[in-house]
């Protein structure tokens, strides 16, 4: 029988060893530190704040997507959603270019679908809204080029158009909405750009994501939502650079995939102080903030509490 040198036999046993032992992530990970892979590069959306007007252009064969938060039927109160949209005809191909408006629920059911043309467009009359989280109104062009519009959202708790309905409503389920920080004005936006570059909250599209993706340029300045003392600030595997602030009764805001960072663990911070700096570190597609609130460990949607 042929024997191994020694030295082939110390080379076999190091390279087992190496395969057998467990790859780390280069810094460590807070409790929770639970980032999906990436699924796919997510679609163009944009934010839209119920009041306020939206403009957009859908061009032929196009989808438009526009995402606004609102609470629903779990805080004990009904919640309506009225959508309106307008066309300038000048921009579109022809009268009888038609789309579809189609609501979508924080859990991806399709709430409601109408469609409509340039000069009869789509409309939305007081649909209930059945959980507060993070709604998507999406615009389909059937045919032709609908051209550009502008779009709104108003959000009622009574029926002003359509015939009142009996609403027999529950206790909030799991969304502390009167619970904020003490002694705190609520979340601040975290970043210079008020706008969304990827995935929402639980994301029908995505709905293992429990964060929201927000727009930023590299180097971007990125803030404290509120007071808080930074808990972890270090590489944390997919979330890349990740600071974590804890904040009062219970809340916690994450940061996710930056270039730098600005503060270190134990740090007492304010709301609207720069923490650090917007990055594509861990996994990511480009410079962006993922950014996710929770409460008693909780992922909950930041769109609902941000203002």
């Amino acid at each position: 029988m042929r024997h191994l040198p020694g030295w082939a036999c110390g080379l076999a046993l190091a390279l087992w060893l190496a395969a057998c032992s467990p790859v780390g992530n280069g810094g460590g990970a807070p409790d929770g530190d639970g980032v999906s892979p990436v699924q796919a590069t997510p679609p163009p959306q944009s934010l839209l704040i119920p009041g306020e007007m939206g403009e957009g252009t859908l061009e032929a064969g196009e989808t438009d997507r526009w995402v606004f938060a609102a609470a629903g039927g779990d805080t004990g109160t009904p919640n309506l959603a009225t959508v309106e949209v307008w066309f300038r005809p000048s921009t579109a191909s022809g009268p009888e270019a038609s789309l579809k408006v189609t609501l979508v629920g924080p859990d991806g059911t399709t709430l409601t679908e109408q469609e409509g043309t340039v000069t009869l467009p789509p409309y939305i009359v007081e649909q209930e809204l059945p959980r507060t989280g993070s709604y998507l109104l999406r615009l389909d062009a059937l045919s032709g080029t609908p051209g550009r519009y502008t779009l709104l959202v108003t959000l009622s708790q009574e029926r002003y158009l359509t015939r009142p309905e009996v609403y027999s409503g529950g206790p909030p389920a799991g969304w502390p909405l009167d619970e904020l920080p003490t002694g705190s004005s609520g979340f601040i936006w975290p970043a210079p750009r008020r706008a969304i570059s990827g995935w929402y909250f639980r994301d029908p599209s995505n709905p293992r994501h429990i964060g929201l993706d927000i727009a930023a340029a590299l180097h971007d300045p990125i803030f404290a939502t509120a007071d808080g003392v930074v808990s972890f600030a270090d590489v944390s595997g997919g979330y890349g650079n990740l600071v974590v602030i804890d904040h009062a009764d219970g809340w916690q805001s994450w940061y996710a995939h930056l270039s730098a960072f600005s503060v270190v663990v134990g740090q007492q911070v304010r709301q609207g102080e720069i923490i650090g700096a917007a990055g594509s570190t861990g996994r990511s597609t480009g410079p962006h903030l993922h950014f996710e609130l929770r409460h008693n460990g909780v992922p909950v949607d930041p769109l609902v509490y941000l203002h």
